[in-house]
């Protein structure tokens, strides 16, 4: 696999059934909220999932991978998507990789065709802070700051890829929370279930886990917080457990 390796690529191990991944030191690279992400979904391999805003494609090979389920994943970038390729193609997965902007894939996709659809989007608005300079031309930033999807769009191509009664899982900055469940709210989508991570026990939310679903009744279940990490900086037992270390599989 080292030939297909371009300039300025590695390959990392995801530490789950020998999954692996391609990455570029130019690029936004896979962080520990894509992993809290994908351990937080719940589905089963009848389901069909759409990933959108994939990256390089961590949250689809690690869904495909633990769940068996049918991946469909969205990118608007072509470098990332060509690496997702070659990713999913080093783990002889069958994810299909749809090159385009979610805001309009429906057109080529289809309506409500989907079970699931799961997301790791921008976390900060494009007006707010330094945006980052990690990405090519265009998409320079793209991967942290909403310049080619706000969150209100986000919400919306989900809605329109799942079915009625489809789920639909992602994150978000805490401060961000009332944005996240109005956009739900505007698109018919109730918000079911809520998960808010700490770095650690002592200091507040950082990031929010959200499951919403299509047409729901109203009705939030609030989980137990999550902390990332203890007093002495190691990663907590259920961070660990969500990572899969220790397993010998």
């Amino acid at each position: 696999m080292s030939e297909k390796l371009k300039n300025g690529e590695r390959i990392e191990d995801l530490q789950y059934r020998g999954l692996r991944i391609i990455q570029s030191e130019r690029g936004f690279r896979l962080g520990t909220d894509s992993i809290l992400l994908t351990g937080f979904v719940t589905a089963s391999a009848r389901d069909r999932i759409i990933d959108l805003g994939t990256g390089t494609g961590v949250i689809a090979i690690l869904l495909n991978g633990r769940t068996g389920a049918k991946l469909t994943a969205v990118e608007i970038q072509p470098e990332q998507c060509d690496m997702a390729r070659r990713s999913i193609e080093m783990n002889g997965q069958d994810i299909e990789v749809f090159e385009g902007d979610m805001r309009t894939a429906h057109e080529s996709l289809g309506r409500g065709k989907f079970d699931c659809a799961v997301s790791n989007p921008p976390y900060y608005k494009k007006e707010s802070g330094i945006v980052s300079q990690k990405g090519d031309g265009e998409f320079k930033g793209a991967a942290t700051h909403d310049t080619a999807c706000t969150m209100e769009e986000l919400v919306k191509s989900a809605a329109t890829f799942i079915k009625y009664g489809g789920k639909f899982f992602f994150c978000c900055p805490a401060a961000r929370l009332s944005e996240a469940f109005a956009a739900l709210k505007n698109n018919n989508m109730e918000p079911k279930r809520l998960r808010l991570v700490a770095s650690t026990e002592d200091k507040p939310p950082y990031l929010a886990l959200i499951e919403a679903k299509k047409g729901a009744a109203p009705g939030l279940k609030m989980e137990k917080q999550l902390t990332v990490c203890n007093k002495d900086g190691s990663y907590t037992d259920e961070v660990n457990a969500i990572y899969h270390r220790n397993e010998y599989d």
